[in-house]
């Protein structure tokens, strides 16, 4: 039996790799923690970043792979705080055709496209991760 995933999708251009990785990384803790261990993070940072050589992958194979983990995942957890994402809105696009919920935490302004492709909408990652737990991994 596989484990249950979680992608972990939020902004990654025009941000520092700490920006965009750090809170993945405290999500994938937090998760792990809560779960105890029975959660997978799907970290995007971990296969494709600002920081490889850009001759070694093409945008296309990245979008491909990304969306790609999307579909194979149980739930999308978001970081709502560094809107304008246009890859953001995909992979929470393709979530909400794919009936995967998503689930968001953050306090500033989206598009409310993005905002109607959520599921559940909270203000701190903390709830989020708590929301997932209780409402997803216990349930499944």
């Amino acid at each position: 039996m596989s484990k249950f995933k979680c992608y972990l999708a939020g902004r990654m251009s025009n941000l520092t790799y700490e920006q965009m990785n750090g809170w993945r990384l405290e999500a994938k803790r937090l998760l792990y923690y809560y779960a105890d261990g029975a959660i997978h993070t799907e970290n995007p940072c971990d296969y494709y970043n600002f920081e490889l050589d850009p001759t070694t992958f093409s945008d296309s194979e990245c979008k491909s792979f990304d969306l790609w983990l999307v579909k194979n995942c149980d739930v999308v957890l978001v970081n709502l705080d560094f809107p304008d994402s246009i890859g953001t809105a995909i992979e929470l696009h393709m979530a909400q055709e794919w009936k995967i919920p998503v689930i968001g935490f953050g306090t500033a302004k989206n598009h409310p496209w993005i905002e109607l492709s959520l599921t559940k909408k909270c203000t701190t990652m903390q709830e989020a991760v708590e929301h997932i737990i209780n409402f997803y991994l216990l349930n499944k």
